[in-house]
């Protein structure tokens, strides 16, 4: 039976908003796409290579994936000259070739990014603008790197619906919830 939206508790509406935000990327995803491109930032590297190929895959399964660093240096494989897709979480203040952005541009079909560097805005084509959405999110550099990063993978159509989070430590509410103790 179908609890409505007020009586879910907190474990199960998060999971319930992550459905709903997965449903929003799918009008994001990009047809055709068989080589992907991501530039990883230099500012903090919150998931590893390995889960973003993970991630990349399930929304397009038959496409390769590429990793570059900020430099422009390739990490692993060297990807081929024609891309279909660029993921590029480079952020401001990264140390990045004044022309890589172009250079990279040109190599892709579709362009995936944050607002950093010269005209990034107008240089690709999907750009996340953390700088219009300063007030919301945190100070602390991981944790905002995580939602920037998670935004960036959204305008390029990859949902990232996590479903192994570790629950909350319940250890003492859980004895609040059960009926009390009774003398026989």
């Amino acid at each position: 039976m179908h609890k409505p939206q007020d009586e879910l508790d907190p474990q199960s509406g998060a999971f319930l908003d992550r459905l709903g935000e997965q449903e929003l990327v799918r009008p994001n995803r990009v047809p055709g796409v068989r080589t992907v491109l991501v530039v990883l930032s230099s500012l903090g590297m919150v998931y590893d290579i390995e889960s973003l190929r993970q991630k990349i895959l399930l929304a397009y399964p038959d496409s390769t994936v590429f990793f570059l660093n900020t430099v422009g240096k390739p990490i692993g494989s060297t990807a081929p000259q024609r891309m279909d897709l660029l993921v590029d979480f480079t952020g401001p203040g990264s140390r990045q070739g004044l022309f890589l952005a172009n250079r990279l541009r040109r190599m892709t079909r579709i362009a995936v990014g944050r607002n950093a560097g010269f005209f990034r805005k107008k240089i690709y084509d999907r750009v996340y603008d953390e700088k219009a959405h300063q007030g919301e999110l945190p100070s602390e550099a991981l944790t905002r790197e995580r939602i920037v990063q998670r935004k960036v993978l959204n305008l390029a159509g990859v949902a990232f619906a996590q479903h192994g989070d570790t629950p909350l430590d319940r250890g003492k509410s859980i004895a609040l919830e059960l009926p009390p103790y009774q003398k026989l």
